[in-house]
């Protein structure tokens, strides 16, 4: 699938809530915590994918995309009344950055794995679920 075509099914696919409501268990809250570091991380590894030729419309919307999440999870735990923790310092992967974004995105799908078997929050299962449909799509991209 190329670069265009993959944007346009993640921009059909149905987005998960914007909002997620007060319930919520430990997992849920879990999940968050992780992925909001997890998508810092990401963003910068995007960064340098974006200097490389055949990648950058796909690393410019992996960019997009997880900066609007995190802004969206950050809600989330202000919701839950959760203080979110600092941003940490990211230290970029040695190596060939498509092949370390690849892997970074495989690492999403594990967390959202786990979110559906642990959460609880409707809007946290369900985004859950879109992260392993678009991760899944992104890795597949990445790895051509």
């Amino acid at each position: 699938m190329g670069c265009a075509a993959l944007l346009t099914a993640c921009q059909q696919a149905a987005p998960a809530p914007l909002t997620a409501g007060p319930e919520h268990n430990a997992g849920d809250v879990a999940f968050v915590e992780a992925l909001i570091p997890h998508h810092r991380a990401g963003i910068a590894l995007a960064e340098e994918v974006a200097r490389q030729p055949g990648h950058q419309v796909l690393a410019e919307a992996v960019i997009t995309t997880e900066r609007d999440e995190i802004t969206r999870m950050t809600g989330w735990l202000k919701i839950w009344g959760v203080t979110a923790a600092p941003a940490p310092t990211i230290a970029l992967p040695e190596g060939d950055p498509v092949k370390a974004l690849a892997a970074h995105q495989e690492e999403a799908i594990t967390l959202a794995q786990t979110e559906q078997a642990q959460g609880s929050n409707q809007a946290a299962l369900d985004f859950a679920r879109q992260i392993i449909e678009s991760r899944t799509a992104e890795a597949s991209q990445l790895g051509q």
